[in-house]
């Protein structure tokens, strides 16, 4: 049996959209108990018949009444499982027990109601209940009439009465027995068509707060995956540069030693190791701090104001780096900022990787009307940064770049050297206009 208690989509791999109501939890329990009360109280209502003489009179046996009844009863069983079948199952008995008279009144009206009510609540293919239902109504309404009409005692008999009672007593029993039939059979169809919808309705809530679930997922993953993609930018950055200007200048130290300078030479240089370790020690307790969402436990994050400390940890002996801010400034984003910034960190290190010694590296920043240029030029020997190195700080800058609506220009220059040229737009570009 069934154990969902909730409408499910169908598993048919042609049509995963189509609904089919399915049976609730624990359906076979419920409903054997409905047919047992049903039967008890069907057979009580015969046992009282007994004390009047009304079985007598309709030549009705009590046995097989009961045991009609106890039948119809049992159909309950399986009403929800099978609703076509029993519906159809149900007529033809009530059509079989009509000719013996052999019947009880609660129970078939009871049944009667509930299996009509079943088809158009449980069967998913609803031109096949609205056809199956219309049929039954007409067969249980119709057919009675037309057996009664061709029964030759029954209409002989029924003429010899029609001379003894008055028109308007047969027009208002017929028509009160049109409409009680009517609305028997119609508040059959009509609830069980209501019951279907509703639980077409819960349905289609619970697929589209699924599909809001799947998406607020996706969506979730996404922003997980574009945060790892950036803290993964972030280490890059500050390990790459830093880790690159300690090695630098110790092997600058290193030569100083060998070469027998003086004391002074190579402990500036341990200086620029010490100050370069402090501060990568520095950005990453801001980038946990930042994580951790602690407010005013941690430094800001690198700024343009942090440019020119940056070009100095970058000069050295061996490559002389200038820096150089030309335009009347103007205010950015701090996410413009910090991206400006971690690109002229990207370029020192790859020029320091790559670019050789005797290398003059020049960092220059341009405010102008409408955008702002950050560029980093050597003239150091053609190398390329996706096919030396990993590829990912090249990669890093794209993406950063492309955050902020900037575009990004690099290569090898004429006649020789390398190029990082970052263009993004003013924040105040419109107030200016």
């Amino acid at each position: 049996m069934s154990k969902n208690p909730s409408p499910q989509i169908s598993t048919d791999t042609t049509d995963h959209t189509r609904f089919i109501r399915e049976l609730p939890e624990n359906w076979l329990r419920n409903d054997t108990i409905l047919a047992v009360v049903v039967g008890f109280v069907s057979v009580l209502s015969l046992q009282a018949l007994r004390l009047t003489t009304l079985l007598e009179d309709v030549g009705s046996n009590l046995l097989i009444a009961q045991i009609f009844s106890l039948f119809i009863s049992a159909l309950l069983v399986f009403y929800r499982r099978y609703p076509i079948f029993i519906l159809s199952l149900f007529t033809a008995v009530v059509l079989i027990a009509s000719f013996t008279a052999a019947w009880e009144f609660y129970s078939l009206l009871f049944v009667g109601f509930m299996t009509i009510y079943s088809v158009g609540a449980w069967v998913s293919n609803r031109r096949l209940a609205f056809w199956v239902r219309f049929i039954v109504v007409v067969v249980q309404f119709g057919v009675p009439f037309v057996m009664v009409s061709l029964d030759d005692d029954a209409t002989q008999a029924s003429e010899a009465a029609l001379r003894d009672v008055n028109l308007s007593e047969i027009l208002y029993f017929l028509a009160t027995t049109l409409i009680l039939s009517l609305g028997f059979y119609v508040s059959a169809c009509y609830f069980g068509g209501r019951a279907w919808h509703r639980a077409k309705q819960r349905w289609e809530l619970q697929k589209a707060h699924d599909e809001l679930a799947v998406a607020n997922r996706k969506i979730a993953d996404a922003a997980v995956q574009a945060e790892r993609m950036h803290i993964a930018r972030e280490l890059h950055d500050i390990m790459a540069h830093h880790v690159t200007v300690m090695g630098v200048h110790a092997s600058a130290a290193r030569r100083l030693l060998e070469a027998g300078r003086d004391t002074a030479s190579v402990v500036d240089q341990l200086n620029h190791i010490e100050a370069s370790s402090a501060q990568a020690v520095q950005e990453l307790q801001t980038m946990v701090y930042t994580l951790r969402d602690q407010d005013g436990s941690a430094e800001p994050l690198p700024d343009l104001s942090q440019l020119l400390e940056l070009v100095q940890h970058a000069d050295s002996t061996e490559q002389t780096v200038t820096f150089e801010v030309t335009g009347e400034p103007a205010e950015v984003s701090a996410a413009t900022e910090l991206t400006l910034y971690r690109v002229a960190q990207e370029a020192l290190s790859n020029a320091r990787k790559h670019a050789g010694n005797d290398v003059e590296i020049q960092v220059q920043l341009h405010y102008g009307d409408t955008d702002m240029t950050l560029s980093v030029i050597d003239n150091g020997k053609e190398y390329e940064p996706m096919s030396t190195g990993t590829g990912t700080g090249v990669q890093g800058m794209k993406e950063r770049v492309q955050a902020v609506d900037g575009t990004l220009e690099y290569g090898p220059r004429t006649p020789y050297g390398w190029k990082v040229i970052v263009r993004v737009p003013c924040a105040i570009s419109t107030e200016r206009s």
